[in-house]
């Protein structure tokens, strides 16, 4: 039997890189998610990319992370990520904030929930 990574640093990563593939527009990040998932931006559910609040569809981009914490209890965890997309091209750049629920199954862990939304234009 093969062991599954199971820490912090492993779900996060898988976040991460689930926004990194959001941002680049790439299908590998359908990988990322359990089929039953519900992700919700913006108070909008999200059936494909751009699944995270901030990120804008056909345009390219990248995402950096500002700020990430992860929690894993059992099987489940959860990620905090604060997160900016940035289009140099189009001079255009957002900011994002969500929370990722992941479940550890036998192929690693799966993206079961994602909520993300943007600060509003009054909030600092």
């Amino acid at each position: 039997m093969v062991a599954i990574p199971s820490g912090a640093d492993d779900v996060e990563a898988v976040v991460r890189l689930a926004l990194a593939l959001d941002a680049a527009g790439d299908a590998r990040a359908d990988t990322l998610y359990a089929p039953d998932a519900m992700i919700i931006g913006n108070a909008r559910v999200r059936l494909a990319a751009p699944r995270f609040a901030g990120i804008v569809s056909g345009t390219g981009g990248r995402i950096t992370i500002t700020a990430a914490n992860a929690t894993v209890e059992g099987r489940v965890a959860w990620v905090l990520v604060d997160y900016r997309w940035v289009n140099p091209a189009e001079r255009r750049a957002e900011v994002g904030r969500a929370t990722v629920i992941c479940e550890r199954r036998e192929s690693g862990w799966k993206i079961v929930h994602a909520h993300s939304s943007q600060p509003l234009p009054w909030e600092p």
